[in-house]
């Protein structure tokens, strides 16, 4: 496995759970507003996180060049 698929099953795997914490909102099986204040802020960190990875991924594809 090279580094470039590690990434893209990283991120393929945080992009998922983001969903996954969507649809629970979407569902209505948020509680209370710090549960939901919570759940906006993991999922914000994910979206976060995949944004590094395709930094991450665009350079490493640069230097291959």
């Amino acid at each position: 496995m090279t580094i470039t698929d590690l990434l893209e099953k990283i991120k393929k795997t945080l992009e998922s759970q983001r969903q996954n914490l969507a649809n629970e909102m979407i569902e209505g099986r948020i509680s209370d507003f710090a549960q939901y204040q919570k759940t906006v802020g993991i999922a914000e960190g994910l979206k976060q996180a995949t944004i590094e990875i395709d930094r991450v991924y665009k350079q490493l594809d640069r230097e291959d060049e």
